[in-house]
């Protein structure tokens, strides 16, 4: 395992990827390391749906197109769905004072980091896609109403290394008092 520092500076969008099938137990492993991200209550208020047949990749990497952005998307041998449970499982007295989903969405996005970390581990590319329109993913994948599809990523293995990474300086982003 390399430093996390090392793996985090590493990891970049990958928007082409060989024409090479993914290993389920590849993907699955991507869904374990998310499953262990951290989550308000232990809610873990997130399901994933892996795509790996190819009608319904082809559809699902339609429905990404909305803007006109990620045509690259047809070529993606895998996508995994993240979906934020619509009714997580919070201490009672948590969602009495804060409402049942205050934290979910931030837990699902700790969950999504930590599935595009262990891609990266494992060799793969990964690409967060946030332009589509929910209901349609859940009614293509079958997904519940009452979720909501907060990710689709794409997965595969790179045809190419990813572009350098563009980030603010820790300067700019951090205050200490």
């Amino acid at each position: 395992m390399e430093k996390f520092i090392e793996l985090a500076k590493k990891r970049g969008s990958c928007r082409a990827f060989a024409d090479k099938a993914v290993e389920k137990e590849l993907l699955l492993s991507c869904v374990e390391a998310a499953s262990l991200a951290p989550s308000a209550c232990n809610s873990q208020p997130w399901k994933f749906t892996i795509v790996i047949d190819p009608e319904k990749r082809k559809e699902l990497a339609e429905l990404t197109h909305d803007t006109g952005f990620n045509q690259w998307a047809d070529k993606a041998p895998a996508f995994i769905v993240v979906s934020e449970d619509a009714h997580p499982a919070v201490i009672k007295r948590v969602a009495d004072r804060y409402g049942e989903s205050r934290f979910s969405e931030g837990d699902v996005g700790m969950a999504t980091a930590y599935l595009l970390l262990q891609a990266e581990e494992l060799g793969l590319g990964s690409c967060v896609i946030g332009t589509f329109v929910d209901a349609k993913v859940k009614r293509l994948l079958g997904i519940s109403e009452a979720d909501t599809a907060r990710a689709i990523i794409a997965l595969g293995y790179p045809a190419e290394a990813p572009r350098p990474k563009k980030r603010k300086g820790v300067e700019e982003i951090a205050k200490i008092i």
